[in-house]
């Protein structure tokens, strides 16, 4: 029932496809209701027995070339914030989507679902998604001092460093990347 009175404050854009999956659904929430969601369908009788898939994003820097409507269907924003939610007892596939702008703040889900604390971290450290309530924010794979983020569409393929050990001083030395314009 918590769940009929959300759907009906949020007017979420509800995506389906018989074609290609008959029990995978898509839903775009507002930033502000998605902590509110998941917390309502862990404790819904049939959603309680969820599992968190995946959780990603996709950087639409550029798809306004494809289509022109797409930013606006998306309130503009560049950061596409996904998560992919499976249901067992009623079999059931979900995609939450919530579009965020760059160094934007969305609430943890790590108390929910214990695999999403590294599922988090990853997303925060190459998307550049800063999460509210999160208990553990250590750095996965990149270095702490750096603030680029590799996975958005304006980092360079071969990075804006290189990375040497220097065996005379015994220490890692960062040296600036060259570019050449092609």
């Amino acid at each position: 029932m918590n769940l009929f009175l959300i759907f009906e404050k949020l007017e979420p854009t509800v995506y389906t496809s018989e074609c290609l999956n008959s029990n995978h659904y898509a839903i775009l929430l507002p930033k502000e209701y998605y902590f509110i969601f998941h917390k309502v369908l862990k404790n819904e009788l049939f959603f309680s027995s969820s599992t968190l898939i995946e959780q990603s994003c996709i950087d639409t820097k550029y798809f306004d070339r494809l289509n022109d409507s797409f930013h606006t269907q998306f309130g503009g924003k560049r950061i596409l914030f996904y998560n992919i939610l499976y249901f067992y007892l009623i079999k059931i596939r979900l995609t939450l989507f919530v579009s965020l702008n760059l160094n934007s703040r969305i609430s943890s889900i790590d108390s929910l679902y214990p695999n999403a604390n590294w599922i988090e971290r990853e997303v925060s450290e190459m998307f550049g998604v800063i999460y509210s309530n999160k208990k553990d924010i250590r750095n996965l794979l990149l270095d702490y001092s750096r603030n680029e983020y590799p996975m958005l569409k304006e980092f360079p393929c071969e990075g804006y460093f290189d990375l040497y050990f220097d065996f005379f001083n015994d220490q890692l030395q960062y040296v600036e990347s060259e570019f050449v314009e092609l």
